[in-house]
């Protein structure tokens, strides 16, 4: 009988290379000061791969333009992700038997981008596209702990990356507060690989979860070669209230204790990240987040405060990631790192 048990055993991060900051979003003269940013969206800064010249000048006004004059796109970033992840598993990238891709920025549908990442990565292997914008982390999961455990490959990377700075309307006060650019992987390996390898930090699965509510898919939209545009007010409030039940639901089935045990939720502004916190009574330091410094990076930024944090995770720590976004879709990791 085969051990349905998986395993995390590296995760990795990559952010754009430029920093925007609320001063000079300020400076754009769009309707905003960097004190009504701090105040409604809690970030201080973004990192985008697009030049702050390109921005003051253009407000990328034209998002095919985005992609020629960026200094990087999101498959350079899915590299820099899965590069550290791979090192900190301290196995080859050439074991990866599948891997999984969540992109919402792709230049092109086809090749698909999961084609476009295997060969930048030259490995080999079943490649495959499964994309939900920013509860991406919860689906990977929830997909590889459903499928055939007999045929599963050994080893599997789960990236998302994302340059959604690329669709952001400059000329939008909130857009662009918000937004940053960002890839996040990590490796899953199956029980039997344990025992060919001794890694320095293993994290079980123990529980995914994926659901969605289509009726609302038109709450956040980014059109092709088009801009981001979202229904901000609707999606905020229904993100504080299912990301409060999916906390709930968590503690219950799994026994989490915050004060020892660890919240990440999706990356999509400080307050509201405050606000579920405080709903929930989970204490500042266990609250892993990035949002903060780095914007929202769609479903890179969870998976990216975990890695992160890497060094921090203790033995025995359960760690719920609880996301949501676009679909409108939401989800659960649950992980619990394994003495060793």
């Amino acid at each position: 009988m085969t051990d349905k048990a998986l395993y995390v055993v590296g995760v990795g991060h990559s952010y754009g290379d430029v920093v925007l900051t609320n001063d000079f979003i300020e400076s754009l003269d769009i309707g905003t000061t960097s004190e009504w940013i701090m105040e409604k969206i809690g970030i201080s800064q973004r990192r985008i791969t697009l030049p702050l010249e390109y921005i003051a000048k253009e407000r990328n006004e034209n998002p095919e333009k985005a992609e020629e004059i960026c200094s990087k796109n999101w498959v350079d970033l899915a590299v820099e992700a899965c590069n550290m992840a791979f090192s900190r598993a301290k196995i080859s990238k050439d074991l990866t038997g599948l891997l999984l891709l969540d992109c919402v920025t792709p230049r092109n549908f086809f090749p698909p981008p999961s084609h476009e990442l295997k060969r930048k990565l030259g490995i080999n292997g079943l490649a495959v596209d499964i994309v939900t914008a920013c509860p991406a982390v919860a689906l990977h999961g929830f997909f590889v702990a459903n499928l055939n455990q007999e045929t599963l490959p050994e080893v599997t990377l789960s990236v998302t990356s994302s340059t959604v700075t690329h669709a952001v309307n400059y000329n939008d006060r909130t857009d662009g507060a918000i937004w940053g650019d960002g890839s996040a992987s990590m490796v899953i390996v199956k029980k039997s690989f344990l025992k060919k390898v001794r890694f320095a930090k293993v994290l079980r699965i123990v529980d995914a979860s994926f659901d969605a509510d289509t009726t609302r898919a038109n709450s956040v939209v980014i059109e092709r070669r088009g801009h981001f545009r979202q229904d901000g007010r609707a999606v905020r409030n229904f993100s504080v209230r299912q990301t409060v039940r999916l906390i709930r639901d968590a503690q219950e089935k799994h026994g989490l204790d915050f004060s020892r045990d660890i919240f990440i939720g999706h990356q999509a502004n400080y307050t509201m990240l405050r606000q579920i916190a405080e709903a929930t009574n989970i204490p500042e330091n266990n609250h892993w987040k990035n949002v903060s410094f780095c914007g929202n990076q769609a479903a890179a930024g969870a998976l990216a405060s975990l890695s992160e944090n890497w060094e921090r995770i203790r033995p025995g720590q359960k760690i719920l990631i609880a996301v949501l976004g676009a679909g409108l879709s939401w989800g659960t990791l649950v992980l619990q790192a394994e003495e060793l």
